[in-house]
């Protein structure tokens, strides 16, 4: 589109008369009636409030579609910077949410102006498989976003240490870890205890304190101290809740996922394991 076209299909999208461009820029309605007609064009000095007053950027503006990842590092890094410490993290969210819609614009074209309130209707799980990686998304009351680029040799090498995987999942299998993980997460960080204090709060069995702390020394959710007081030794476990297992837990819950997907691009031909 020409410059005057996009300027007039902008202004209709934002629900904007002439005159209420015109009165946002400091201009005549005249003016802006011959800008979309091509009959004149904006001052150079008025293009870049013209892109805010339209909620654009200038490269939409001018049907700009080069785009460097230097120039999008740098720009990422600047939304991100200028925004509230509150919401950085929902912005970045929401970066994520972007990108998502790309990878599925690249088989199916979909709407691609941003809207600010899309995020937040997003209720639904989506994902993006094809022979080049995945990504998973999940929204709704734990949002997040992951995306997992093919390595040359496939995904494989995951599986070459199967004892240790089958550990963490055994760990976590058991009630009375589940229960002291759940106690321990309440707690602030570097929270000191012994193990006797871990087994009166969660109410487990003397018997089965010493398997829980070795389930929770392998989740590295616990350190190990040991001191000597008054000539005894004594055995302290610092807390340290490990943010890792919580990604863990997000991630196998979308192993039950029933609902619908709101985006959904499935077009692997390839296995996941290689050789």
């Amino acid at each position: 589109m020409s410059l005057s076209a996009n300027i007039k299909r902008l202004r209709l999208e934002n629900g904007m008369t002439q005159e209420q461009l015109a009165g946002a820029l400091g201009v005549s309605a005249q003016a802006v009636s011959k800008w979309e007609t091509s009959e004149t064009y904006p001052d150079g000095a008025l293009l870049v409030p013209l892109a805010r007053a339209l909620d654009t950027s200038l490269d939409e503006l001018f049907d700009n579609d080069a785009v460097s990842m230097a120039d999008l590092s740098e720009r990422v890094i600047a939304l991100i910077r200028k925004t509230d410490a509150d919401n950085r993290f929902r912005l970045a969210r929401d970066i994520g949410w972007q990108i998502e819609r790309g990878l599925f614009n690249c088989r199916m074209e979909i709407e691609k102006r941003y809207d600010p309130t899309e995020i937040e209707m997003q209720k639904n799980s989506s994902y993006i498989l094809d022979d080049n990686g995945f990504t998973v998304i999940s929204n709704g009351r734990e949002p997040f976003f992951s995306v997992f680029p093919e390595p040359s040799d496939g995904f494989g090498h995951f599986m070459e240490d199967r004892e240790a995987l089958q550990a963490i999942f055994a760990a976590l299998s058991h009630p009375d870890t589940m229960t002291a993980l759940d106690c321990l997460y309440h707690k602030r960080e570097h929270y000191v205890f012994e193990s006797a204090v871990l087994a009166r709060d969660c109410a487990i069995p003397p018997e089965r304190i010493d398997a829980v702390i070795s389930d929770l020394r392998l989740l590295r959710v616990i350190h190990e101290e040991k001191l000597t007081v008054n000539g005894k030794e004594r055995v302290l476990y610092d807390s340290k809740p490990n943010h890792v297992l919580i990604a863990l837990c997000l991630m196998a819950r979308q192993l039950g996922y029933k609902g619908a997907y709101t985006l959904q691009g499935h077009h692997r031909t390839t296995p996941f394991f290689k050789g």
